[in-house]
């Protein structure tokens, strides 16, 4: 399948050395990015055509748009990409809204192409381990868990901080994806949620040197709380910051009958799994990457993406997946802190 990058960002180098692990299976033909110096340096580095995002999108030859474009232009790219007849796989979020959400929908059906999104985390080996071990019943019936993801924001380090702390981005929107996608993954859809956020911080200083601005006016919320109800009953907490000064330390546990599993670091597609010891009363690793090489990068989602395609074995659970966690995330920011539960209905 041929495909076509649109955002040539810091990300797609990343996605650009798993896809070429994978050459057998898809080829990427050509690029494209608003800022042309990009696209330019992109086609150059990776010997790739480099086109106008309108003549990308317009392209015969391109079967598969892969949408890297900032949060605020998700939307626009995938609903382009889809009217014109080209399967989609977008950096998430998928959409900022439920209603872009549902367009979004609508036209995948309408022309007949499908539209995955990051994260893509859980086709690494860490989460296909950790559903293992779920699946075999050690650690007993669920009751609980618990998943965050706190830190002090990226203007101490990022390229390009300021879309962060704009609509679309802040821990949920950019962070909590990853979260919420692997619970979905392990204990099903969400039915309700109790939610508290604030924004704690109305100006943001930039301490990267090689940024030219040196302050964000942030737009959004940057700190959540809340509870999720899971179909099967199961509640775990969920807390993502941007406001919070410690180090990186992501947490992602399941709570048993029997006892209790710490899974690896959902950002990443590998890492460290542990289940608690009763009678040491310690954690104890249970599994290590044996992957010296690290074969997972970015870019396993679109491979698993053209595989389904061509197998027509997608499932519906693949297609509503980022809907529906993007159906969680907008009511987690709409909700009215009233203290009650709001309800995730189905709304595609």
């Amino acid at each position: 399948m041929n495909v076509g990058i649109i955002g040539c960002g810091a990300i797609s180098n990343q996605y650009m050395i798993g896809l070429n692990k994978n050459k057998k299976v898809l080829q990427v033909l050509a690029c494209a990015d608003l800022d042309s110096k990009k696209s330019e340096l992109f086609s150059k580095e990776h010997n790739i055509s480099k086109f106008s995002v309108d003549e990308l999108l317009e392209n015969n030859d391109i079967d598969l748009i892969i949408n890297l474009t900032p949060p605020s232009s998700h939307f626009e790219i995938s609903l382009k990409s889809l009217e014109n007849g080209k399967h989609v796989f977008s950096e998430k979020p998928i959409s900022l809204s439920i209603e872009e959400g549902k367009e979004l929908f609508s036209s995948m059906k309408k022309n007949n192409v499908y539209l995955f999104a990051a994260p893509d985390t859980y086709l690494g080996p860490a989460f296909k381990k950790g559903v293992e071990i779920l699946n075999s019943n050690k650690i007993g019936q669920i009751i609980s868990g618990s998943a965050s993801f706190v830190s002090h924001g990226v203007e101490g380090w990022h390229p390009n901080p300021e879309f962060y702390y704009k609509k679309g981005g802040g821990p949920l929107f950019d962070m909590g994806p990853y979260y919420l996608t692997a619970l979905v993954k392990l204990l099903g859809p969400v039915t309700q949620v109790v939610s508290y956020s604030e924004k704690n911080f109305n100006k943001r200083k930039v301490e990267n040197a090689e940024v030219k601005y040196k302050e964000i006016n942030v737009e959004i919320d940057t700190h959540y709380l809340a509870l999720l109800k899971f179909k099967s009953g199961v509640v775990v907490d969920f807390h993502v910051s941007f406001d919070i000064w410690k180090p990186y330390d992501p947490k992602l546990e399941i709570y048993g009958e029997n006892t209790s599993l710490k899974l690896a670091d959902p950002n990443n597609y590998d890492g460290e799994i542990s289940m608690f010891n009763k009678e040491t009363y310690q954690w104890e690793n249970i599994y290590s990457s044996k992957d010296s090489e690290n074969n997972y990068y970015r870019g396993l989602g679109v491979v698993e993406m053209v595989n389904s395609i061509k197998q027509n074995n997608i499932t519906e659970e693949e297609l509503f997946l980022p809907f529906h966690v993007l159906d969680i995330m907008c009511t987690l920011e709409s909700y009215d802190l009233n203290g009650n539960w709001a309800n995730i209905t189905q709304q595609f």
